[in-house]
């Protein structure tokens, strides 16, 4: 048996590495969840944003169409 098929079994058996990479695992799941939390929430506050510009803008056009008319 060659020294890399002997390595790849004794890794197998061995079970001291187990916790370390339940907890890589335990790091990426949160990760991957932070980022999918991100996304959404960078998705909902770039429409809020837009909502709010699109409403400040016609209240200003209509402010200043109303004070353009009140100064005749």
């Amino acid at each position: 048996m060659s020294k890399l098929m002997k390595g790849i079994e004794r890794f197998w058996r061995e079970e001291e590495g187990t916790e370390v990479v339940e907890w890589a695992l335990v790091g990426g799941l949160i990760v991957a969840v932070g980022a999918a939390i991100f996304v959404v929430i960078g998705e909902h506050t770039g429409d809020l944003l837009a909502t709010v510009r699109d409403t400040l803008g016609t209240a200003v056009t209509e402010a200043g169409a109303e004070g353009a008319a009140g100064e005749n």
